[in-house]
């Protein structure tokens, strides 16, 4: 019951020669192709220009219509005078409500108290003053502001809008009465 391996495997071992194809059909099918795009190309090419006079056309109007206005402000204003009071009692009037107000920045507004506590936390922490206020709506809603300041002069607020702005934090500039 022996068996001669060696005559077995020397036949599955060797393989039959690939037929290859020839490259004639493909050649000839890419002449064709080739040809025939050949012919449909300028056809193609002639479709565009029509879409671009139009366009032409539409400019053209443009500019006609353009050279049909007149602006009559630059002879209306030579012959208009302006009158500028130099009432220094409005300046004084000005200044005092002025004095009367303090500004805070607006940091977020939240409808849950927790996000609003985690802003201020955040702005005390980029030593910032910040508090929560609790504003009712009509409709019975309850929204928490998270308010920095109040600041006295421009240059602290500008400070700290500076800051909320380098941590991006959006704010908003809120003026009060005292």
């Amino acid at each position: 019951m022996s068996q001669d391996y060696a005559k077995r495997n020397s036949t599955r071992g060797k393989q039959q020669p690939v037929k290859r194809s020839s490259p004639l059909p493909a050649f000839f099918f890419g002449t064709v192709f080739g040809v025939v795009l050949a012919n449909m190309l300028p056809g193609l090419l002639e479709k565009a220009p029509d879409a671009s006079a139009k366009v032409e056309d539409v400019s053209a109007t443009v500019k006609a219509s353009a050279a049909d206005l007149k602006f009559d402000f630059y002879t209306l204003l030579k012959n208009t005078e302006i009158i500028v009071p130099n009432d220094q009692s409005s300046d004084a009037a000005q200044r005092e409500p002025e004095e009367n107000f303090s500004y805070l920045l607006q940091a977020g507004s939240f409808k849950l108290a927790g996000d609003a506590e985690a802003l201020r936390v955040k702005l005390l922490l980029l030593n910032l003053t910040a508090k929560v206020e609790t504003v009712g709506l009509g409709s019975g809603e309850k929204w928490h502001r998270v308010l920095v300041g109040p600041f006295t002069d421009a240059s602290s607020m500008a400070y700290a809008r500076t800051k909320l702005s380098e941590n991006e934090i959006d704010s908003l500039l809120l003026k009060r009465k005292l």
